[in-house]
């Protein structure tokens, strides 16, 4: 007898006569003929059977490790009326062989025609494309690689595939299940049970610090910077400050000594900017990888001078740092703890959980499919079979399309690629796809799955005749202001990056170029072309060259940032500059700070031109340096009095003008002390708050808050 049906059911029908009920006589397999497969990708397949049954019963013979899945989904109806049919089988443990008898009970006399149906487990099916290129015009053809292993031949069956969003799972139906109830008596008293206790979680529970930073590693607001001249011109704390924290954090500093007595501060070391930036970097490398959100928490340090500000800039700095990383903005919050009792200043780094059933949807089909031979075919069991499922004209054509975002992308060349319609009203499945042209084999590729009616393009060859150069740049904007002291600017910032691509055809034939471009999350296209269509999360921009043409496009994507900017230096400095060129500009910020540009202005024309004054007196040095050799050389020599004369008229004029220009050095540095001094006090009494800052303002946390 035959213990094994499709995809691991064995299915036996068996005829017991009601008359007298002395016999019975069985009714082999193909007696319940097997009429219809459909094999999913989910693992499992379903089927279609259909039976006589005559004045009796109808009994399936099922292995037991299969029952759940067949009592799970099994239908029997009568064919004619549609009526369902009862089902009888023993309780678990009266199977024997370790197959379980199930009987169809059949009440009415009479002949009837029984349909069946059920699912169970199946190996998945395995999509083929083939895309065929010929005058201009594209046919797609698709295979499914289904395999039988069900232990049964399938003979005039006809076979389909399909694949959708459907759950699939095991499901325990056969055990019996004793529920315990309570015994409860009248008018007597009892104890009632308390419920079961257990530890508690707090919402912070469901999060993991991946990261900690202290106050030494995270700068806690604008750096002060180093002006060209470090020598003269450097305006760092004075040694008299006493740093209570990070460095560079100007609010945080408590003056004990005027600024006209400051001295120079050692420039920013370059192996801690070093550790620093690679540290920054392997946890961006680290969130990379997963798709959780992150909050950054800033903390300050006891004694700090507002600390609600103090741990805000240190969370917008290391946000902005991965930010520049390539960490979508929109998964990472910036909060400020302020100072807490026990808690050292600096950032942690929590993420937050991604639950289990996130995790699971990632990755899902996209729509559904299905298709099916138009006429019965034979698969012998134990092998496997190309079944036809697709073979189609589609609205096509041949371009060029440039990813390096991907995997196997290229960033120097653009792929030969196919872009078609899909014909049909079914999901195309993940699957190889072999490209044909003028009848010979011209590439290879691999295809995401294809919704219906949508267009989709699939890269085949690399012939690296379209090649591109890609140049990213990034920079700042002001947006917007939200508070000013001591010349620490906090502001909102636009933070900008550019992708400059120049592509150049050098085929001798009008092509499409299709560009791939992924826009994080977080970010907002400001310029590109046009928007041609979209593939996944990802944008794709297309571009016409003529023969042999050259174009250069540009894609600008932004994203807010709160930033904290010194606007003594050169780049805080210019940042304002380019904020008061636009419209509705605080006026109390405005014209106050327009007067601090012009004396910023100064400055810098002073220090160009003590520059220059340098440059000069060390060629005036070079060149007597150059007479006192020559004057040397010409002594003892006869008749070169007079020429020795000449050379030291010219030794005394350039003295006096080495002379001259320390003393006018001398004097550009008072000019440039003075407009320094006027500078820095004018910064000092310029405050500003916006009134959007102002009303969302969040009070400063309390010690241990």
């Amino acid at each position: 007898m035959n213990r094994g049906a499709l995809f691991g059911v064995a299915l036996f029908a068996s005829l017991t006569a009601a008359a007298c009920g002395s016999y019975s006589s069985h009714v082999e397999a193909d007696d319940a003929a097997l009429g219809r497969v459909v094999v999913y990708r989910n693992g499992i397949a379903y089927y279609e059977r259909k039976a006589e049954v005559h004045e009796g019963a109808l009994t399936l013979t099922v292995p037991q490790d299969k029952i759940d899945d067949f009592l799970k989904s099994l239908t029997v109806r009568d064919a004619v009326s549609g009526k369902p049919l009862p089902v009888s089988f023993p309780t678990q443990g009266a199977a024997q062989d370790g197959n379980v008898d199930m009987t169809v009970q059949i009440d009415e006399p009479g002949v009837h025609q029984v349909v069946l149906t059920y699912i169970t487990e199946s190996p998945a099916w395995k999509p083929s494309y083939r895309v065929v290129l010929e005058d201009g015009k594209v046919k797609v053809q698709g295979w499914a690689v289904v395999d039988n292993t069900s232990g049964e031949s399938w003979r005039d069956v006809k076979v389909g595939v399909g694949s959708s969003s459907a759950l699939s799972f095991r499901y325990d139906l056969r055990s019996v299940r004793l529920v315990h109830r309570e015994t409860l008596h009248t008018n007597d008293r009892f104890a009632v049970a308390p419920p079961t206790g257990g530890a508690t979680r707090t919402e912070k529970e469901d999060q993991a610090v991946v990261a900690a930073f202290d106050a030494t590693t995270i700068p806690g607001g604008a750096e002060r910077p180093v002006e060209a001249d470090a020598e003269s011109d450097y305006y760092g704390p004075s040694p008299g400050e006493e740093r209570v924290a990070s460095r560079g954090d100007s609010a945080g500093a408590k003056r004990k000594t005027p600024a006209s007595t400051a001295k120079p501060a050692p420039p920013p070391r370059p192996a801690a900017d070093a550790a620093r930036a690679a540290s920054v970097k392997a946890l961006a490398d680290r969130l990379r990888g997963k798709g959780g959100k992150v909050t950054i928490e800033g903390y300050a340090a006891a004694g700090e001078y507002d600390p609600s500000n103090a741990g805000n800039d240190r969370a917008n700095w290391l946000r902005n740092a991965l930010i520049q990383e390539g960490i979508a903005p929109a998964r990472i919050e910036a909060v400020s703890r302020g100072y807490v009792a026990g808690q050292a200043g600096g950032v942690k780094v929590v993420e937050e959980a991604t639950s289990a059933q996130e995790a699971a949807l990632e990755g899902d089909p996209i729509g559904e499919s299905h298709f099916e031979s138009q006429v019965p075919m034979t698969v012998e069991k134990g092998t496997s079979a190309l079944v036809s499922i697709l073979d189609k004209e589609a609205d096509g054509s041949v371009v060029y399309l440039y990813d390096a975002e991907s995997e196997r992308g290229n960033d120097r060349y653009a792929f030969k690629a196919v872009r078609f319609m899909n014909p049909t009203s079914s999901t195309l499945e993940t699957g190889p796809m072999t490209v044909y042209g003028d009848g010979r084999f011209i590439g290879e590729g691999l295809t995401d799955p294809i919704p219906p009616m949508s267009t989709a393009i699939v890269p085949y060859a690399l012939d690296r005749q379209v090649i591109i150069e890609k140049d990213v740049t990034s920079g700042d904007k002001i947006a917007r202001l939200l508070t000013l002291q001591r010349g620490i600017l906090r502001s909102e910032v636009q933070h900008s990056r550019t992708t400059k691509l120049k592509i150049t055809s050098i085929l001798h034939e009008e092509t499409a170029v299709f560009l791939r471009h992924t826009v994080r999350k977080g970010w907002a296209l400001t310029k590109s072309p046009e928007v041609y269509e979209k593939q996944g999360e990802a944008h794709l921009f297309k571009v016409t060259l003529a023969p042999g043409a050259t174009k250069t496009i540009e894609i600008v994507e932004s994203t807010p940032l709160v930033k904290t900017i010194d606007v003594r230096g050169d780049e805080g400095v210019e940042l304002v500059r380019v904020f008061l060129e636009g419209d509705s500009v605080d006026k109390r910020f405005a014209e106050p700070m327009k007067k601090l540009l012009a004396v910023y202005s100064e400055m810098a024309d002073v220090r160009q031109a003590i520059s220059a004054a340098r440059e000069r007196i060390a060629e005036f040095r070079m060149r007597m340096e150059e007479l006192q050799q020559q004057i040397t050389s010409l002594d003892g020599v006869r008749g070169g009095n007079q020429l020795m004369r000449h050379l030291q008229a010219k030794m005394k004029d350039v003295s006096d003008r080495v002379q001259q220009g320390t003393i006018d050095i001398v004097n550009l540095q008072e000019k440039l002390m003075l407009a320094r001094v006027r500078f820095q006090d004018g910064v000092s009494e310029l405050s500003f708050e916006s009134q959007v800052s102002a009303a969302k303002k969040a009070p400063e946390a309390t010690p241990g808050g």
